[in-house]
Parts: structure tokens; C-alpha cells; sequence
């Protein structure tokens, strides 16, 4: 099996296997309790929060832990509006965070998604003329199914100018772009550690210090009241331990690059269209095309051929529905999105993998051409 779909999930690296694996034994205990196996969780789920924020350029108080990237958008997103009456976003983010901004549209605030044709995203001048004071911007860093990269530099300078708050969707720039939060300028930014080879159920939403957030879930005092829960102590050792090879993930990127260059030059001369490209990505996704095939069925045969990709984020393609980030960066060219196929790398793929993929990517192909 050669596995391409990165940005769904990366796979768990044997040190991040054996580090859950030696906290097994302490992790099960409640971190919140006061006695010995509550105090040996509490000290398990602490060095994990300082992994992470080691890993991001943060201060380990400034981050909330959360049950998975999808819970760090709808609390970064949703807990700081508070006092905006205008949330800002485009056509292209992750559904985790374009349904939490349709919630805050839901509840009177004037909401705004700018198109982003081509797969384009604005520059921070654009950005600046719908920007008022008490405005929300949420968009992603990384765009998880074209590698987009976004110039959230220069939206948080605008942001400032323009008294505005700024939440960004790291998930997909983690492991992918240098990260130092703490000279970023946004006001929240939200990981998740799946991206990265750790447990889908940790995550973590980074909030700037002296900023407001206002809890999206009720209960116990857990995360200083801002993520309410008994945490996954485990899955949290497990982010901790992924973000520990940091380094070595992002010095791997340049190769990863490479390998899908060579492999997105050769399915464009196998007459594949490439979606998004024109701009700064991350070297780690193709995102292409092929008039006459059906995503989904393009994906089942190449899986039958032992070669897994997918058609678009997962949090969605189990619906069989064309991709809509594609189908917004193409309004006049529907078949993209319907015949749209992700092949996402990570630091594992080799380049055998990529040839291997390629001739199955042929005799696929050769198949629907004769």
C-alpha cells in the first residue's frame, strides 16, 4: 500500500508509538485530581503542553488544550467574537471553521466570504478594504486541499491597522511552515495534531494573552474554564511527542517538494489539470483534475491498485459530493471540482513510492482512454 493522503492524516512515527506507549501505564488517571495518580497525569499532560508550545514559538499559558483541531477552530473562532459585529472569511476554509462562522452569521453578525477565483487568496490590501473595527477575520494558513499558503503575516498587520482580530487555521501549516506564534500578530490559532503523526483527538487553540475567550462548552474548570472536560491525557503525550520531531519534519519538507514535483509533472503529461496552483504552497499536495473521470470512482480504482488518495478534505469526501473548495476557485468550470483527486505527501513517501504510484496512475488512466 502507498499511502498519499498526508493531509487527512500523517502517519504515527515508532517515537510518538513509544512514547504513548510508556505513558499508558500514568495516563489513564484524571489530570484534576489531587492525589498521586491524578498528580503523575497532571505532570504527563504539563510537559506536553510545553512540547507543543516549544514547537510553535509559545508560551505554554497561552495555550488551550483542546480534543482535536476541529475543536481548536469552533473555540478560537467562536470564543473571541464576542464582541464583533462582522465576521470575515473566503470561500476556501476547512469546514470546521466555515460552519463556525456560519454559526456566528446565525446569530446576527453581518458575515462576508470573500470569493477567492483561481484559488487566489487576497492579499493583505484586499483584505483591508472590508475590515472595520470589531471585525472577526478567521482564515487558514495552509489551504488543506491545494497547499495554498495564505499571507497571514500581512493580514495581521492590516488586522491591527484596522482594529480587528484575526483567528488563523494552523492545521495544515503545522509540520509544513516555520511557526512562531508569538510574533505572528493573530489573536487566536488553532493545531491539530493528526497533521503531524500525533492522535486525532488532541488539538490545541492558541489564544493571545489578555484577550477575552469566551467558553463554547459548559462545564467543569478544566483548561481554566476556556475547554471544559476531562482531557485525553494520552492522546496529548502523543502531540507532545510529534511536535518534539519538529525539526526534522520541517527540514524534510525540500525533499518532499521535490518528490511531488516529479510526481505532479508527470500526471499533468498524463493530461491532468492542476487546481490552485499559480501562487506560494507547501511542497506536500497536488490537487488535480482529469476531464472524464469522477473523483470518487478515480479513487476507488487507484485504491484497488494499492495507492490511497482521496478526493478533498476528509471531514467531508465521505459524502461523495464534489469538492466545493474547488468548485469556488472554478465557478465556470464545474468538472474540475467533480474530477478533482488530492495526493498529499508527507516525510515518510519515498520515491519509489512515487513510481509506484505513477504506474498506477497510468494503467488507470489507460484504462478510461481506451
Amino acid at each position: 500500500m502507498i499511502y498519499l493522503d498526508h493531509h487527512a492524516a500523517a502517519p504515527r512515527p515508532e517515537a510518538v508509538r513509544r512514547a504513548m506507549d510508556d505513558a499508558a501505564s500514568v495516563a489513564w488517571a484524571n489530570p484534576s485530581s489531587t492525589h498521586a495518580a491524578g498528580r503523575a497525569a497532571r505532570r504527563l499532560l504539563e510537559a506536553a503542553r510545553e512540547d507543543v508550545a516549544r514547537a510553535v514559538g509559545a508560551a505554554p499559558a497561552d495555550l488551550v488544550l483542546t480534543s482535536g483541531g476541529t475543536a481548536a477552530c469552533n473555540l478560537g473562532i467562536r470564543g473571541i467574537a464576542a464582541g464583533c459585529e462582522k465576521v470575515l472569511t473566503t470561500d476556501l476554509e476547512h469546514p470546521s471553521a466555515a460552519e463556525s462562522v456560519r454559526s456566528l452569521g446565525a446569530d446576527g453578525r453581518e458575515r462576508i466570504s470573500i470569493a477567492v477565483p483561481g484559488g487566489q487568496p487576497p492579499s493583505g490590501k484586499e483584505l483591508a478594504r472590508h475590515l472595520q473595527p470589531r471585525t472577526l477575520v478567521a482564515v487558514q494558513w495552509v489551504n488543506h486541499e491545494t497547499g495554498t499558503v495564505f499571507p497571514v503575516h500581512e493580514y495581521a498587520e492590516v488586522c491591527r491597522e484596522r482594529q480587528a482580530l484575526l483567528f488563523v487555521d494552523a492545521s495544515q501549516a503545522l509540520g509544513k511552515l516555520p511557526m512562531d506564534l508569538s510574533t505572528l500578530g493573530a489573536d487566536a490559532v488553532a493545531l491539530g495534531a493528526q497533521k503531524i503523526g500525533g492522535p486525532a483527538g488532541a488539538g490545541a487553540c492558541w489564544v493571545r494573552r489578555g484577550l477575552d475567550l469566551c467558553p463554547v462548552l459548559m462545564g467543569g474548570s478544566q483548561e481554566r474554564g476556556r475547554w471544559p472536560g476531562t482531557p485525553d491525557t494520552l492522546s496529548m503525550v502523543g502531540f507532545g511527542a510529534a511536535c518534539r520531531l519538529m525539526e526534522k519534519r520541517l527540514g524534510d519538507q525540500p525533499r518532499v517538494a521535490a518528490l511531488r514535483d516529479r510526481l505532479e509533472a508527470a500526471l499533468l503529461g498524463l493530461g491532468g489539470v492542476l487546481n490552485g496552483g499559480g501562487g506560494p504552497r507547501t511542497g506536500t499536495v497536488s490537487n488535480i483534475s482529469f476531464a472524464g473521470w469522477a473523483g470518487p470512482l478515480l479513487v476507488a480504482a487507484l485504491d484497488l491498485e494499492g495507492i490511497c488518495v482521496s478526493t478533498g478534505a476528509a471531514c467531508s469526501s465521505g459524502l461523495q459530493e464534489p469538492s466545493a473548495i474547488i468548485r469556488s476557485m472554478y465557478p465556470h468550470e464545474q468538472w474540475r471540482a467533480g474530477s478533482a483527486v488530492r495526493i498529499s505527501l508527507g516525510i515518510e513517501t519515498s520515491a519509489q513510492d512515487i513510481e509506484t504510484a505513477l504506474l498506477a496512475f497510468r494503467r488507470v488512466l489507460g484504462r478510461n482512454l481506451a
